[in-house]
């Protein structure tokens, strides 16, 4: 069995028009967020092998806070700045299997794609700062694409509701 924690980046600002989408910060509500989920998925006491990120700002803040609350190892990987679901399908197929829980901060639509394609469950939004727990039945990740709706959505948090 294999459990990816699909996480969308914190809502990020546009004050700043000059900066690329890549370097955009997070906002004030972001901010927020990304500590009210950290801290929630610290008291989860998931398991957590390893964080990958995409290294955008939004993402990468995101990442790190994590990381800081549940003392995990974090990885920033240029790869995963990508929108397609194909091209992140292909990046987790080439996870370590030696990682069994691994947690991704990257960005839609491509994290919501691939939570409903594993799952079969149909997200029409995936809100900034959620977080899909979803569990595989497979001992390699090489096999996700051979998965379409056959993992189990464990759980579906995102900060409204611990507002």
């Amino acid at each position: 069995m294999r459990k990816l924690l699909l996480i969308r980046h914190a809502k990020s600002s546009w004050k700043f028009p000059e900066l690329d989408d890549h370097e955009r910060p997070l906002n004030k509500r972001g901010q927020r967020d990304v500590l009210t989920m950290a801290r929630h998925l610290a008291d989860r006491f998931e398991p957590i092998d390893v964080i990958y990120s995409s290294t955008a700002t939004r993402a990468l803040d995101y990442a790190q806070m994590i990381s800081d609350f549940t003392n995990v190892n974090l990885i920033p990987d240029l790869s995963f700045y990508t929108f397609s679901q194909d091209d992140l399908l292909e990046i987790l197929r080439n996870l370590p299997d030696d990682a069994h829980t691994v947690a991704v901060v990257a960005h839609n639509p491509a994290i919501g794609q691939i939570v409903n394609a594993l799952t079969g469950e149909i997200f029409v939004k995936f809100p900034t700062s959620a977080i899909a727990a979803v569990n595989c039945p497979t001992e390699s990740w090489n096999d996700l694409d051979a998965l379409q709706n056959e993992c189990e959505l464990e759980y579906f948090d995102y900060p409204k509701m611990f507002q």
